[in-house]
């Protein structure tokens, strides 16, 4: 699916040096390369626009896509990240068309490693994923529940913890499909607020949306993210992706290949 060779054809170096140097280079089938050259290939940075309206722009190796880039597929759906021999490979984050999202690690085109796929509805699973599925240790946030346990091949498998909405949690193991409890955990009781108490929340609640909305004037969101090539760490901030061993389970976990929501029974 996630797959992507540029097609290499007999095209016409239009403008520049297209053997060693900076060319804009035209395919007869539509579409055009402007880059760098050498010994007659895309090698290092430049823009792809293909045919069907889809859009690369970053490192090339050899005609291929290689190194960190961003990549706009036709119906919308944008890769930022690492490919390797025109292949999405390394740390990544894909957002769909429809909305869904994931960004985490890629191998051979497909989620493999750590990550966090994002529903449209919010719902979301973090955890470990293998050829595009949920795999491993994950957890699932899903319609107010959370489930923290083990995947296989997409489904539950094996022992995991339900937590509800309201704290309560169930304990229990996956049969043929079925989550079979074997302990239930009240949910823990709250204490009741005095009306000094609710006073004092309510003044807190106060000063909390005071101090926000001076935040939001000083602090105006960013209207884009200029493309830096040489800095690779553009898409990957050190909080975004944990090293391994400093890996949490905060997970929240859906399958994307099962979008219909069959994996979060």
């Amino acid at each position: 699916m996630l797959l992507f060779m540029p097609a290499i054809s007999s095209g016409e170096c239009i403008e520049g040096d297209c053997t060693n140097g900076f060319g804009i280079y035209v395919f007869p089938e539509g579409g055009q390369y402007s880059g760098q050259f050498a010994n007659g290939e895309f090698a290092g940075m430049g823009t792809h626009l293909y045919a069907d309206g889809g859009r690369y722009e970053g490192m090339f190796a050899d005609s291929a896509l290689h190194g960190t880039g961003t990549l706009t597929f036709a119906d919308g759906s944008i890769y930022k990240g690492q490919f390797v021999h025109g292949v999405i490979s390394g740390r990544g984050a894909l957002t769909f068309a429809n909305g869904s999202s994931y960004k985490g690690q890629f191998l051979s085109g497909a989620f493999h490693g750590r990550g966090v796929y994002t529903y449209p509805d919010g719902s979301r699973y973090t955890g470990e994923f293998k050829d595009g599925l949920f795999h491993g240790k994950g957890t699932l946030l899903s319609d107010g529940r959370e489930y923290i346990g083990e995947f296989r091949e997409g489904e539950h498998y094996g022992q995991g913890t339900m937590t509800y909405f309201d704290k309560s949690k169930e304990i229990g193991v996956w049969q043929d499909g079925t989550f079979v409890v074997k302990q239930k955990i009240k949910a823990p009781k709250t204490k009741a607020r005095s009306p000094e108490e609710d006073s004092a929340f309510e003044l807190e609640q106060e000063d909390s949306a005071f101090e926000l909305e001076q935040e939001d004037n000083f602090f105006e969101p960013q209207e884009g993210l200029a493309f830096e090539l040489e800095n690779e760490d553009i898409f990957f901030e050190p909080e975004e992706f944990p090293a391994e061993e400093e890996w949490e389970d905060p997970f929240a976990r859906e399958n994307p290949m099962e979008e219909d929501g069959s994996a979060a029974q």
